[in-house]
């Protein structure tokens, strides 16, 4: 399921308002980085809003969309210009309301850190994680779908490399072990949709402390 960014389906749930708050943001947090996903978004709203226009004077039928598609000009998606590169994403830093140093990060292994978010009415978990440089992080699969945006630093899963900007999908039919590259710490943002599934004895016997 991985290939940097998030899927269309979750994007025209985003424009429509049909996603919850957790997902939500993890859409509008990498639509903040990567100006691919801005454009899907914009266009995705864009018709949205061209549908409701003319619903009441235009039959439904299977055509509907593609003359509103012909009909809408070319949108050109906001830039959002930071000051400096290492802020954050500012969907995210509006939510956090403060700096990454100033969360309460727990310890969660040798290396690694996090920090609870939100947890949505089905035990999904929205969080940000922190791995230094170099680690590996436990070997684990999933119940549910995992969504990992980078935030800073990079990792690699086998031949997959994920940068800053790049989101990492996996589901119940994925096992993986990341590997955090070389360098500066690996800060992501992760949505759980289900307890992750690790391997190892002493991972799932930490797994109640750490929440995840």
């Amino acid at each position: 399921m991985s290939n940097g960014l998030v899927t269309d389906e979750w994007i025209l749930s985003y424009a429509a308002g049909g996603l919850d708050q957790g997902h939500a943001l993890l859409v509008a947090t990498q639509a903040a980085m990567r100006p691919e996903i801005r454009r899907k978004v914009s266009e995705a709203e864009a018709v949205g809003g061209a549908f409701l226009e003319t619903s009441k004077a235009v039959p439904v039928n299977d055509g509907l969309l593609g003359k509103i598609l012909e009909r809408l000009p070319d949108v050109e998606p906001e830039e959002h210009i930071q000051d400096d590169i290492p802020s954050l994403p500012a969907p995210l830093a509006d939510y956090l309301g403060c700096g990454l140093d100033d969360l309460d990060w727990r310890f969660m292994g040798p290396g690694l850190k996090n920090v609870r978010l939100w947890t949505g009415p089905h035990d999904e978990r929205l969080w940000l994680l922190r791995a230094k440089g170099g680690i590996t992080i436990p070997e684990h699969g999933h119940r549910g779908v995992e969504m990992t945006l980078v935030l800073r630093g990079s990792y690699h899963c086998g031949n997959e490399t994920f940068l800053p900007g790049d989101m990492d999908m996996s589901d119940d039919d994925k096992t993986h072990q990341p590997v955090i590259n070389p360098g500066e710490d690996c800060i992501c943002l992760v949505l759980t949709e289900a307890p992750l599934k690790f391997n190892s004895l002493m991972a799932r016997l930490a797994q109640p402390l750490i929440g995840l």
